[in-house]
Formats: C-alpha cells, structure tokens, sequence
C-alpha cells in the first residue's frame, strides 16, 4: 500500500451540501510520492480518483467544475 497522507476533512463539500460530509479522501504529491503516483495509475497531476471500497469507481483529470467533481463522488456513495 503506498504511503498516503490523509487531507484535511474541513473543506466545503464540492457541491456545497453536506452530501459528502464522511468522505475520506487522500493528498498523493505527484513530485516526491512515485509509488504511489504509478500505483495508482495516475499520468498528470490534477487527477481524482474515487473509489467505493477497494474498487476505483470514476477517475477525473484536471477538473475544476464543481458539477462534475460532485458527480464523480456521487459515484462513491
């Protein structure tokens, strides 16, 4: 398993609503974290990944529209 740091939970849900309050998500430093970059497959920075348990369940790179972020975690509920 890589080593991941987890991300500070504070931050607004990205759709505004507290829909995402229990989500857990994780920071990976593209530059200093390798293993963990190629193990997930990750080929730029700027990429979300969102899994359901173990499995992966969408991926986004690059993406700033609060819309479609919200809609690549609804996928993980």
């Amino acid at each position: 398993m890589p080593d991941l740091r987890r991300a500070e939970t504070d931050s607004e849900p990205a759709d505004g609503r507290s829909t995402f309050k229990n989500l857990v998500y994780f920071v990976v430093d593209f530059d200093s974290q390798k293993d963990a970059v190629k193990s997930f497959g990750a080929r730029m920075q700027s990429t979300l990944i969102a899994f359901k348990g173990e499995h992966e369940t969408g991926r986004s790179v690059g993406d700033t529209d609060r819309a479609s972020i919200a809609a690549l975690l609804n996928k993980t509920l």
